[in-house]
């Protein structure tokens, strides 16, 4: 293409040279999209004094690590989000994992820090160019439900169907957590996976079940079409929860409960949409609604409707764990017991002080029948039954969860319309004593000792009743209803009564 007229080749090159010095000032100076320019120290100044105490996952190595909370929403996006998602996903879900981590201060604090780096919470990785920009996009932005940071949720992909929370985990009933179609779907391929019955019922033996797998089929579907119960006809108990037997299988391996099963043979074919529980924001589906011109705003409200999303530097933030951290108020209170340290929600119709002396008499109770004393005991009183089943991942019918040398209690509310809290106390009390010398034995056995001995008035001529069928672990510890739970604890307690009529020493049972 030939020069206009009166225009020399010099000045050509000059004024490219200008532009060229011009767009690279704007792409690597001046613009504040230039990557490598956001750090640490800015996600540090964006966190405003908050942090997030991060500690292994569950039978992992390694050590606590404090990270600004930013710089933490920043990795756990570049490990939980989408790769190659529009900023309006990333931003959406950095908005989400800000807000899990609000709403979950302290959910590991009696392992002495806040959340892990697994999937039991938020799976970290190094943060990105991408990540941090989405984090400091969004920072101090979180949902929240009635003027709190929402507990919500979120999973890779939701197959067409999110499912509500109470599906996927009894207990946790949360109204923005809903049942609905998710129409950026339906083009998904489905995923399929064969098992022989040998390798399930290898799988579901780890898990705590007896007997021997003959066959299993879908007993049960909840709204959104997933699997709510199998039936696993041979094993003990003869029934399992959708997401129970996903984790028992592996959540990698069986990606999600929305499955259909055909079986030829011994071989088990599983064909499913989705991966993961399906409740809350999908995180694939978000990246499609980016994609097609959808903002952060409007991809947040369809996973979490009715959410408010506003900053956290104007909503009170209760810290439930063992230490407070600066700019969070604290509605903790403890005793200063030597053996028993209680704490107490403010909000809660009970003082630490009352707890303490139940707890005491319990110990004092227990420690003489048994022989064993454990000291100090942390107990932890819960403000809601969902506060409780988010701190131990028990569901709804369960009062109280003993564990090491710590106790989480239900509402002592709840607690009065079930056994009472001194029975509750005594057992999980009777619990924490029997564990260390019962470990590696049955279960049946530890929860049918806590619940003999805690009885206030034993009746030794119980103890030579016939003998029941003994529960399984998985009965104890996978029960699909409270009727199941209450069955299953009542037999440990009655095949406990009469091994120890036999032996009359409870740390020969067998």
């Amino acid at each position: 293409m030939s020069l206009p007229a009166g225009v020399s080749a010099k000045a050509v090159r000059s004024c490219f040279f200008a532009f060229f010095v011009a767009l690279v000032f704007e792409l690597f100076v001046a613009s504040p999209r230039a990557q490598g320019d956001i750090t640490d120290s800015q996600l540090e100044s964006a966190s405003a004094g908050r942090v997030v105490r991060v500690g292994p996952a569950s039978g992992s190595t390694g050590r606590m690590t404090t990270l600004p909370l930013e710089l933490y929403v920043a990795r756990v996006l570049a490990g939980e989000g989408e790769p190659n998602a529009a900023d309006a996903a990333r931003q959406a879900l950095a908005v989400a994992i800000r807000t899990y981590a609000v709403a979950n201060a302290a959910r590991h604090g009696a392992d002495g820090f806040d959340l892990c780096d697994s999937t039991h919470c938020q799976v970290l990785r190094a943060a990105t160019a991408v990540t941090r920009r989405a984090a400091l996009a969004t920072a101090g932005r979180i949902l929240t439900y009635n003027g709190s940071p929402a507990q919500l949720f979120y999973s890779a992909s939701c197959g067409g169907y999110s499912q509500s929370a109470d599906q996927a985990w009894p207990g946790a009933e949360y109204p923005y957590l809903r049942v609905a179609p998710d129409e950026v779907h339906q083009d998904d391929p489905s995923w399929a996976l064969n098992l022989t019955l040998d390798e399930i019922d290898r799988a579901l033996k780890r898990a705590g079940f007896t007997g021997r797998l003959r066959s299993i089929r879908i007993a049960e579907r909840n709204t959104s079409g997933r699997a709510a119960r199998l039936e696993v006809a041979g094993l003990t108990p003869g029934v399992v929860a959708g997401e129970q037997f996903r984790m028992a299988i592996g959540p990698v391996t069986l990606r999600s409960t929305s499955f259909s099963i055909d079986t030829d043979g011994n071989v088990v074919r599983f064909t499913g949409r989705g991966f993961g529980h399906g409740v809350g924001m999908c995180v694939i589906g978000a990246g499609r609604r980016a994609a097609r011109g959808e903002n952060t705003a409007a991809i947040l409200a369809q996973y979490y409707p009715g959410l408010e999303l506003t900053s956290v530097n104007g909503v009170a933030v209760r810290a439930t764990g063992p230490v407070a951290r600066a700019g969070k108020s604290v509605d903790v209170t403890a005793t200063g017991a030597s053996a028993i340290l209680v704490r107490v929600p403010s909000s809660a119709n009970v003082r630490a002080g009352d707890i303490e002396r139940v707890a005491l008499r319990a110990h004092a109770d227990m420690g003489s029948a048994l022989g064993v004393s454990i000291a100090p005991i942390t107990i932890r009183v819960h403000e809601s039954v969902a506060s409780f089943r988010k701190a131990t991942g028990r569901p709804w019918w369960t009062s109280s969860v003993a564990d090491g040398t710590g106790i989480d209690l239900a509402p002592v509310s709840v607690l009065a319309e079930r056994d009472g809290l001194e029975i509750t106390m005594r057992r999980a009390i009777a619990e924490l004593l029997v564990a260390r010398p019962l470990q590696g034995r049955p279960i049946w056995i530890r929860v049918g000792a806590a619940r003999f001995f805690a009885r206030v008035k034993i009746a030794m001529s119980e103890a030579h009743t016939a003998t029941v069928r003994c529960p399984s672990d998985a009965e104890l510890t996978l029960a699909v209803s409270a009727a199941a739970q209450r069955d299953a604890e009542a037999r440990a307690e009655a095949c406990f009564a009469h091994e120890y009529a036999k032996h009359q020493d409870w740390r020969a049972v067998r």
